[in-house]
């Protein structure tokens, strides 16, 4: 049974990332413990990442973290790229249609907020 069909443990690191042109939307949250820290948003380049990187280490438990990456074009390839090196196998790519989706069945027709797709159901 693959990742995406089974369900995390509590103690589990989720990281959502919705890639942007300069910088990119974080959030870090496990079952157990809700939001580790408010939403960030890093910068794309190296010190966006590494701050990341810190992040997950200081907040990962023992189970190995999960990349919740939304597929946008190039815009997230350079930090999936980058995270499958560092986390092997952690990373899951979304597509913008299943974010709509989920929003669709919250009922929430309003505006696209990163913010707003990311809260916790």
């Amino acid at each position: 049974m693959g990742l995406l069909q089974e369900a995390l443990p509590a103690s589990t690191l989720v990281v959502a990332i919705d890639p942007g042109k300069v910088i990119n939307r974080v959030w870090l949250r496990t079952g157990a413990a809700g939001e580790l820290v408010p939403p960030l948003s890093l910068p794309v380049l190296r010190p966006g990442l590494e701050q990341l990187h810190r992040l997950v280490v200081d907040h990962a438990g023992p189970a190995r973290p999960v990349f919740a990456i939304e597929a946008t074009g190039g815009l997230h390839q350079a930090w999936m790229r980058e995270l499958n090196q560092r986390f092997p196998g952690s990373v899951r790519l979304f597509a913008p249609s299943e974010t709509t989706a989920a929003r669709a069945q919250l009922g929430s027709r309003r505006f696209k907020t990163d913010d707003r797709d990311c809260a916790p159901r």
